[in-house]
């Protein structure tokens, strides 16, 4: 989880992957038989799915960057764009939008 503000930017299908070996090691450790489902097993063991933990770690981030009290730090927040394709202002750049073709 430490690169988690990166791997919101990652394709869903590479954390669907994570997401698969998750499920199959939370099996195991909790010996559930065939039909529990996958929700169950989290909720009892009040796990976040790799999606929701990216999702609280990544915004987590991004907060403590707005607040911050070193001034440079503080204004990389000035550097993002929202233009409505994306969840998050903060996964496109302006600096970034520049190198994208037209």
């Amino acid at each position: 989880m430490y690169a988690a503000p990166i791997w919101g930017l990652a394709a869903p299908i590479n954390k669907k992957k994570i997401q698969v070996i998750q499920k199959k090691l939370l099996r195991i450790i909790t010996n559930a038989l065939w039909y529990i489902r996958n929700d169950v097993i989290h909720s009892d063991l009040n796990i976040e799915t790799v999606d929701e933990s990216i999702t609280h770690l990544s915004r987590k981030f991004f907060i403590g960057t707005i607040n911050h009290n070193n001034d440079l730090i503080a204004c990389q927040i000035s550097f993002t764009s929202n233009n409505g394709k994306h969840r998050y202002p903060y996964s496109t750049t302006n600096l970034s939008l520049s190198l994208k073709p037209s």
